[in-house]
């Protein structure tokens, strides 16, 4: 343990470190030779002569490619940290030769990827022009290990339940943001008095997946109105995707009443006359408490809450 201990403090440079966490990438040896720009022999060479150092395996042959051992999934965790403290102090450094801010890294829900997130950018950019920020767009089970690893600053979005939260996470509800179903704006239910779940059914559905924070509830609304989940359906996070199949389709769609009224107000959908129970906790900004990156951070925020308020201001 001694010669691993010496090693790790010693000889392990960040050469080892790109190829540790592009070996558990790509789990292929010839595919991270390319990517490196060096030969399948020096690359075995060099992940040979770590292994050695290290006096442990850290990866091992199978079937189907490489695959971390003990050792090196947990020298691959802190490999992983380590180049994300480098990218970060780079982005600092170069902010400061530069003069400008040092990067803001958002992960953003789809819904609030389509108006929130983006209001507000505008206004920090008004006030900060030299402000970078990055945003990803994705799922929040995939946002929030992004969060945990220290790849992003801030998640905005729908806010999940405190349970699948670490502790160390603040959060700031911004509003409530009501559930309800859309349509095309010529389709036959627009134009019937009364619409019952049972009318709903019998249509395609756009559905969220059923990895996402809404599909469980929405299963459970189906439930309660004593109707089938649709068969015909597709599912998706995708606003795109969703908003355009919709408009061409006759399929109906859960949407975020904020997102659904301007899209209503552009003639793009219409609204159906069901209103779903509370599905969601507020929409609102996550982070991970004691490591705000700046000003700008601080700004963001700012600019968040007040395009939240201007949004609840106006009316449907």
């Amino acid at each position: 343990m001694a010669r691993l201990d010496w090693f790790v403090r010693a000889n392990l440079k960040f050469r080892h470190l790109q190829l540790l966490v592009a070996l558990d990438d790509y789990r292929h040896l010839g595919k991270v030779a390319a990517l490196l720009n060096v030969t399948p022999p020096a690359l075995s060479k060099a992940l040979g002569e770590l292994q050695e150092g290290l006096g442990a395996k850290v990866f091992e042959r199978t079937g189907r490619g490489l695959r971390p051992t003990e050792y090196g999934q947990a020298l691959i965790r802190h490999a992983r940290r380590m180049l994300s403290e480098l990218e970060k102090a780079g982005d600092e450094l170069q902010a400061i030769s530069s003069g400008l801010s040092r990067r803001i890294r958002v992960g953003a829900l789809p819904a609030s990827a389509a108006w929130l997130l983006p209001d507000a950018l505008a206004r920090l950019k008004e006030r900060t022009p030299n402000a970078t920020v990055f945003v990803r767009e994705a799922t929040m089970d995939l946002l929030i290990n992004e969060l945990s690893l220290g790849h992003l600053d801030m998640i905005v979005g729908t806010l999940p339940s405190r349970r699948d939260m670490r502790s160390d996470v603040e959060e700031l509800p911004l509003f409530d943001d009501d559930t309800v179903l859309v349509c095309r704006p010529d389709h036959t239910l627009t134009r019937q008095g009364v619409v019952s779940w049972a009318d709903v059914a019998h249509y395609p559905w756009v559905l969220p997946p059923a990895d996402s924070l809404l599909r469980q509830p929405l299963l459970t609304a189906f439930h309660a109105h004593g109707v089938e989940t649709p068969a015909n359906h597709l599912e998706t996070l995708s606003l795109n995707v969703t908003t355009q199949y919709v408009r061409i389709t006759d399929a109906i769609a859960t949407m975020p009443d904020s997102l659904a009224s301007r899209l209503m107000t552009e003639g793009l959908l219409a609204r159906l006359p069901l209103r779903l129970a509370k599905l969601m906790r507020p929409v609102g900004a996550m982070w991970i408490r004691e490591k705000l990156p700046g000003a700008a951070f601080s700004q963001l925020i700012e600019c968040l809450r007040e395009s939240a308020a201007d949004m609840v201001a106006r009316p449907n």
